[in-house]
């Protein structure tokens, strides 16, 4: 019945690929086509390690290839329904890298609130949902964003560090004292933001720090 449902829905409304707008068959849970499945690449890379920090950076896939305009889609052009997809890709790569999720929380990179009026979500949340209902691991918000910075993507390395320099803080109300602690976020480039947010927990108490993000662009 749900298949029938479905193909008779796709009749009124065809599904189209999320990546190339390729016509789908109305079973394709993903909202992908082949092609565009098939030009993700997946990251074989050994974690990321933050510059003295002695926290890894875990990434699903590397940022480059049908994954870079899927997440630009993503972020910029408001087509939150490709969470599902980047959730899974995380999901997989947490069944080859188990470690990941031997936290006590999950929590995201914050956006700072007028940049969170703007894009109206915070991508970063939608991708963590699934993984914190998967394990059963509690997703908090316990990070803030204490003041409005430059787009990390229009500076140098050298300047993306000066940009964020207490730029972030512990929420109030969260409680990260000796907790181990899964930050997760879309893409890592050079580290900059994921290496302050890092840092912003083991200054504040947390034990310990896991960063994961979808994709690594270096």
């Amino acid at each position: 019945m749900k298949a029938l449902a479905k193909n008779f829905l796709n009749l009124i409304y065809p599904l189209h690929c999320l990546g190339c707008e390729t016509p789908l068959e109305a079973m394709n849970e993903l909202r992908l086509c082949r092609r565009c499945i098939a030009s993700i690449n997946r990251n074989a890379m050994p974690p990321f390690e933050l510059d003295d920090l002695q926290v890894l950076v875990y990434s699903a896939c590397l940022y480059d290839g049908g994954l870079k305009e899927l997440v630009h889609r993503f972020k910029y052009k408001g087509k939150t329904v490709l969470a599902k997809i980047f959730s899974k890709l995380m999901l997989d790569y947490i069944k080859e890298n188990p470690e990941i999720t031997d936290v006590d929380l999950i929590t995201v990179v914050p956006l700072h609130k007028e940049r969170l009026r703007e894009r109206e979500f915070n991508q970063s949340l939608l991708i963590a949902s699934p993984i914190s209902k998967a394990y059963s691991l509690a997703l908090t918000n316990a990070l803030e964003k204490t003041r409005k910075t430059r787009y990390q993507n229009e500076l140098l390395k050298s300047e993306r560090l000066k940009n964020l320099e207490g730029a972030f803080g512990v929420s109030p109300e969260a409680r990260i004292g000796d907790k181990r602690i899964l930050l997760i976020d879309d893409i890592m480039t050079t580290g900059s933001t994921l290496g302050e947010c890092a840092k912003t927990f083991l200054d504040g108490g947390a034990k310990s720090v896991i960063c994961f993000t979808l994709a690594r662009g270096i």
